[in-house]
């Protein structure tokens, strides 16, 4: 029996209506929580998508139809790249999806019935295609990064940024009717593709909302306004660090933000059990409690990372008080049972050289973390040039 494109259009978005509708009963009968929620409207949106394009196949006059399902897509993979944001404990930036939705919204209703099924087609894929690379690129950040459910949701969104992007080159260079643009990214050929990946997506996401509600690592849980491991959780160490970077302007005075990662973590995750992991955590949060300045501020942002806030007269001095953690972090081994030593990589920025935001600081540590990371970890890298200012 050979299906035709409509019909294959309306068994991937009964896929979508299934998959989203146990994602989201789920979600509404246990515990949700914000990555939880941001990923139920992705379904919402996905089953407004199928109804959208399931209307036009039924009535091809139904053009308002067309705008629905196409600003309903970009609310969908916007809304899996906001969640990621959220899992990893990163603001949701859903402002910008909502932006992205009303642009293909105009853009597609604009041409009224005229506009056909191809009714801002291209720039819908477009976008589509970018979202979907920035939410690959945020699952294969800090918590997601460390689970498999959230490196195979990257994966799931790197193909669709790449499926789209070469659907929407296709379209504009050869056309629609083009023998490459049917046979390889035609209705039937994207349905095929989007259920393959509605699954694996499904399944996912419902393991790390799941794991989420029922399990989290050290680095994840609050007591307070202390993270687990016993130094001040993400939130509260920002309100402190930005009360203490203001007070430090006014009176002139130095302060560093001291960055450290923990090298390696997911593969002792996987090499030695979540309890290694969790014990690596807190061994690390005691080493900095041990080590660093008797007034400084030490948060806990997420997972193995941690930043420090101390006051300094110089660069030299907020590189020697790096040099002293990580001395200390070498000295003794993870535990008896484990016999590894702990390393991490260390970012430095000061307010001499980056000024007193808490943002641009944040910025800086981060890139030369990312610098020392990608140099193979274990080493201190200083952030000289500052953070680029808005004009």
């Amino acid at each position: 029996m050979e299906l035709d494109a409509p019909t294959l259009q309306m068994i991937s978005g009964l896929m979508v209506v299934l998959c989203g509708a146990s994602f989201i009963l789920n979600t509404a009968l246990n515990r949700n929580d914000p990555p939880g929620r941001l990923w139920s409207l992705a379904f919402v949106a996905g089953i407004m998508v199928a109804v959208g394009y399931g209307v036009y196949v039924i009535s091809d006059t139904a053009w308002w139809a067309i705008a629905l399902a196409n600003t309903a897509l970009v609310i969908s993979i916007g809304a899996l790249w906001s969640g990621s944001r959220v899992y990893n404990g990163r603001p949701s930036a859903f402002i910008i999806v909502g932006g992205l939705a009303l642009l293909v919204g105009v853009v597609t209703i604009l041409p009224g019935e005229e506009g056909g099924e191809w009714a801002g087609a291209a720039l819908l894929w477009f976008i589509v295609s970018a979202l979907g690379a920035l939410g690959g690129a945020e699952a294969m950040r800090w918590r997601l990064r460390r689970n498999v459910n959230g490196r195979i949701l990257a994966i799931v969104l790197f193909l669709a940024g790449a499926f789209y992007l070469g659907r929407a080159v296709t379209f504009l260079v050869d056309g629609p009717d083009s023998i490459t643009f049917t046979t390889y990214f035609g209705t039937g050929t994207t349905s095929i593709f989007n259920m393959a990946l509605i699954v694996t997506a499904s399944i996912a996401v419902s393991i790390l909302r799941a794991e989420r509600v029922g399990s989290n690592a050290v680095g994840d849980i609050a007591v307070g306004i202390h993270s687990a491991a016993g130094v001040l959780s993400g939130p509260s160490f920002r309100q402190a660090a930005a009360d203490h970077l203001q007070r430090a302007e006014m009176s002139e005075r130095g302060l560093a933000v001291i960055g450290a990662d923990i090298d390696n973590l997911p593969e002792i995750n996987t090499a030695f059990g979540r309890t290694a992991g969790d014990e690596a955590i807190s061994r690390f949060a005691d080493t900095l409690r041990g080590s660093a300045p008797m007034m400084a501020q030490i948060g806990h942002l997420a997972a193995g990372r941690f930043f420090i806030l101390a006051g300094v007269s110089s660069a030299t001095e907020a590189r020697a008080i790096t040099e002293r953690v990580q001395n200390a972090l070498v000295d003794g081994p993870l535990g008896e049972s484990y016999q590894i030593r702990l390393t991490a990589s260390f970012g430095i920025a000061d307010t001499f050289d980056h000024g007193y935001d808490l943002d641009k600081l944040s910025e800086a540590v981060n890139r030369a973390i990312d610098i020392v990371k990608h140099g193979g970890g274990n080493d201190i890298a200083v952030a000289v040039d500052a953070a680029p200012r808005d004009l």
